[in-house]
């Protein structure tokens, strides 16, 4: 019996050592860039979601918010000071997109989505995203993506299945 509590204390310790050592690692690799932007990028879905929940927020025919204004956080809006540039700070889905869950362009460098907000919020759903830089693979990018916008996407480049007005008259 003492043996079995030693054996369940030692792996406790591990797995303890292992989580505290992951989060290290990755403030380490990101310089807790990806934290921080995770914490953005929740403090803006709490807010939409709150908001939605009010009376006088204008919403569309879905129920969420048809914008997010800044002014609802006072000085200090979430921002994404993980990709560099002056970029907009949110990007609401256009009326083509409203029935995806993530934008098309999730990753940004100074060549690719230069232009592209921050942040990308879909009014039809609730959805806010937040973008990515490039890293140095796309499987890595992917990881980065995932883990910040607490998705499980399989593809960086996932190709959205566009609604076509043949497909809606069969």
């Amino acid at each position: 019996m003492n043996r079995l509590v030693n054996v369940v204390a030692a792996i406790t310790l591990l797995l303890g050592v292992m989580v505290v050592g992951g989060w290290q690692y990755e403030r380490f690799v990101t310089g807790g860039q990806e934290s921080e932007l995770r914490s953005a990028a929740v403090r803006l879905k709490r807010e939409i979601d709150r908001r939605a929940a009010m009376l006088e927020t204008i919403k569309g025919v879905e129920g969420w918010p048809k914008k997010v204004d800044p002014e609802w956080f006072g000085d200090n809006p979430p921002r994404n000071m993980w990709i560099a540039g002056k970029r907009p700070w949110i990007e609401i889905a256009s009326s083509d997109q409203l029935y995806l869950q993530d934008p098309v362009v999730r990753a940004v460098d100074a060549r690719v989505g230069a232009e592209l907000a921050e942040f990308w919020y879909n009014p039809a759903n609730g959805n806010i995203r937040a973008r990515v830089p490039t890293g140095a693979s796309d499987r890595e990018t992917l990881a980065h993506y995932n883990r910040v916008n607490a998705t499980s996407l399989d593809s960086l480049f996932e190709s959205p299945k566009w609604r076509s007005a043949s497909a809606n008259d069969r």
